[in-house]
């Protein structure tokens, strides 16, 4: 084990699952709490077109994934205003074009076409030292706008009408939220890649809210929990040789599922303790 984390690549993956991990619980948190969970898959397949359009004019992938997902982010809200009901319509079309947008931007790219499985299903061990820097940089601009802003977000998401009393700016509150959530979307696609990334933000997030109510205790469990499964993953995918995305995920489910029989059994427990 040792000999093992004495490689660099491994040092840098196990960095940047833990700085993810951050993101992850934090980010996974706002979505499950404000309902929009199907928004960071929208985010993700958006993002996908903004990694074609990057390898075709020859720019960083990651900078064109952040700008797409900013992109839909901002499309999102005004569709939030503008067709609230037709929310859900709005992030399918933006999902499927911007799958298309990639796949066609990357066939056109000459020698990217056999990368693809790396944009789809996460290739953590060949994260790069500037992609550790920018996770490192948005973990501590999201932990500082949580901090500061923890009571407004609180309102935004359980009692809209304390926020009137309040006089707070929700339109710009809900731009600042998706703009973040869209940035902790593409940071965490380096672990899981695009196809996988919604069970980083979503499952231990909705674990941690099966144990804990308060908002701050349910970002901190579900940033362990990421961490937990992320590793966990990651060291059965390198004794294997297996994807390391598909990995996470599997182990994620099966910690979703171990979460919801212990849930179970002290449901149960109580009411036999009850009777």
């Amino acid at each position: 084990m040792m000999e093992l984390l004495s490689y660099s690549f491994i040092q840098n993956a196990l960095i940047a699952s833990f700085l993810i991990s951050i993101c992850a619980g934090i980010i996974g948190s706002i979505v499950v709490s404000n309902k929009t969970v199907f928004l960071t898959g929208g985010v993700a397949h958006s993002a996908f077109g903004g990694v074609g359009v990057a390898l075709f004019f020859g720019f960083n992938a990651t900078l064109g994934a952040s700008l797409a997902g900013v992109l839909m982010a901002l499309l999102m809200v005004y569709a939030t205003l503008k067709y609230k009901d037709k929310i859900d319509t709005f992030i399918a079309a933006s999902w499927a074009l911007g799958m298309a947008i990639g796949i066609i931007l990357i066939d056109l790219t000459p020698g990217y076409g056999s990368d693809l499985t790396s944009y789809l299903f996460g290739s953590i061990i060949a994260v790069a030292p500037n992609d550790i820097l920018s996770i490192a940089i948005f973990d501590i601009v999201l932990l500082i706008f949580v901090i500061f802003y923890y009571r407004e977000l609180l309102s935004i998401f359980y009692d809209s009408e304390f926020c009137q009393l309040k006089k707070i700016n929700v339109q710009i509150f809900n731009i600042v939220i998706f703009v973040l959530v869209s940035l902790g979307v593409v940071m965490s696609m380096s672990a899981a890649g695009l196809i996988l990334v919604l069970s980083i933000l979503s499952i231990p997030a909705y674990i941690a809210t099966m144990f804990v109510s308060s908002l701050k205790f349910q970002m901190l469990f579900s940033w362990v929990l990421s961490l937990i499964f992320m590793w966990s993953g990651f060291f059965i995918s390198y004794i294997y040789d297996l994807s390391v995305g598909a990995c996470i995920v599997v182990v994620s489910v099966i910690g979703m599922g171990l979460a919801i029989l212990l849930k179970n059994v002290f449901y149960n427990f109580k009411i036999l303790q009850g009777k």
